[in-house]
Order: C-alpha cells, then structure tokens, then sequence
C-alpha cells in the first residue's frame, strides 16, 4: 500500500548521488511553506539510497530558504564511510538555489551495542483511543499540514480553546491520516509535525532554522506515537523545541532539538 509520505519524498536517482525528488504543498504550515519535517524526510530517504548502512543514527539540517512546490536536486556526498557509523551529506537545490543542508550518519540496528540507560519512561498517558480527539475540533482547511496528521491529547490544548496557558510543554498522541506504520523516515517527519509549544504564549506561526534527529532504536511498525514537546526559552524571537517521541509500548524511538524564529507582527 502506498502512503501520502512515501509518495511525497519518492526520489528518482539521476547519478553521482544526484535525486530528482517533487516538492508538495501538502505539508504547507501556517507560514505557507512546506514544513520542516517534510524537508528533512526528503533529504533522509535520498541518502539512505546511497548509504552503505541500512538505518539513520542522527540527521542534522540546516535550512536556508523555503522550498516552493515543484521538482528539485538532493546532491548526495559520502563524506566517510565507516564499519559502525557512515556519514553523508545531502543538499536540496531548487530553480539554482540551496534550499536546505543535512549532514547523515547511518549504522545498522543489528550490529549496535548492549549497554542501556534510561533514566525515565515514557510519559503517563491515557491511550490515544482515551484522549480528546484535537483533530476533530480543527476546521477543514486549516493548513495542509494538519491535514496529513491526527492528533490526540489528555486534554485539549488551552491555545486551541483560545486561552493560552503561558506553559510550553505539551504531550500528545500523533499519527498520520493514512495511518502509515512508524519508522525511522516518518519518526523524522513526526518530531516536527506538531504545533510548536509555543502556541501557548500566543505563537503559533514559527520557521525551523535548523533541526536535529537522533534515533534511538528501529520503530517496530506501531501506528501511534506519543510526543513530549518543550520550548524552553524565547529570546528575541528565536525559540528553542525539543521532543521526546515514544512508540505505543513506551520505547524511545527518537529525540530532537530545534531552533526556530516566530513570525512577528
């Protein structure tokens, strides 16, 4: 069965590392430009076609410019390949421009170490099917980005309500509308799917400047995962965002940090 963000970052190999990939407007934000999330599973799916592992271990981005819709180029470099760990770096080129840089390493889940800790579980949560349907409450229309997720809270958020609590932190249940399994590609694109935590000061309408992904073990295919997202500090318009996402039986799948800009005025 083909899914809405298989179909959205297909890439089409051109040669010397080269992809010709299409830029949607589905995953348009709030800003009118495609989210990103969107951006950084294009550049991931293209270079783990040239990886010499099977699995992403982190991906790094950079973000120049918006991209529009319409085709582009991800460039693929190898920068290192390695017995554990290989390294690439991947830049999406549209109309001559640099839309966005990724540095990727990859590795293979199989060949990974033992030692574990963890000092914390996933957060305490009613299951999604118990938790207040947001998506339900969101007008047709909205944005497209809103279109291609569902969400699920304990309760509804108190920027949706229209009385923003002052607290950014959120923790929330996603999946995509087509209710695509959960791996490595879609974890990338989910850690920025949700609304910034931000909206509870007022601010929803924020741009990624850049984004990095570490991935904590090779999703098993669950449906739902759970999102603890915080900004903790908004200095001068730039704010900071990290998520902790969680598979349905409470594993870490991925961790990530952003910095963002809110759009002012």
């Amino acid at each position: 069965m083909s899914h809405l963000l298989d179909d959205a970052v297909a890439s089409t190999p051109l040669g010397d590392g080269v992809h010709r990939v299409q830029v949607t407007a589905d995953w348009h934000t709030a800003n009118g430009t495609p989210n990103g999330g969107y951006i950084l599973a294009l550049l991931q799916h293209a270079t783990l076609r040239e990886s010499a592992h099977p699995d992403p271990l982190t991906i790094a981005v950079t973000y120049f410019r918006p991209a529009v819709p319409g085709p582009a180029d991800i460039r693929v470099r190898e920068v290192r390949k390695g017995r554990r760990v290989s390294t690439y770096d991947a830049v999406l080129v549209q109309d001559g421009k640099e839309i966005a840089h990724a540095v990727v390493s990859t590795h293979d889940w199989d060949a990974a170490g033992s030692v574990e800790h963890t000092p914390h579980a996933a957060p305490a949560v009613p299951r999604p099917e118990d938790c207040a349907d947001v998506s339900a409450l969101i007008p047709a229309g909205m944005m497209p980005i809103l279109e291609r997720y569902r969400y699920r809270a304990p309760t509804v958020p108190g920027w949706f309500r229209g009385e923003p609590s002052g607290s950014t932190e959120s923790i929330c249940w996603i999946r995509t509308s087509d209710e695509r399994p959960v791996d490595a590609l879609l974890a990338g694109a989910l850690v920025d799917a949700f609304p910034p935590a931000t909206a509870e000061i007022g601010q929803l309408a924020s741009a990624t400047i850049q984004l990095t992904v570490h991935y904590r073990r090779r999703p098993t295919g669950t449906v739902w995962t759970l999102g603890h997202v915080v900004a903790r500090h908004v200095i001068a318009g730039y704010h900071d965002e990290d998520v902790e996402l969680w598979d349905e039986d409470g594993r870490l799948i991925a961790q990530s940090r952003q910095l963002a800009i809110l759009a002012e005025g």
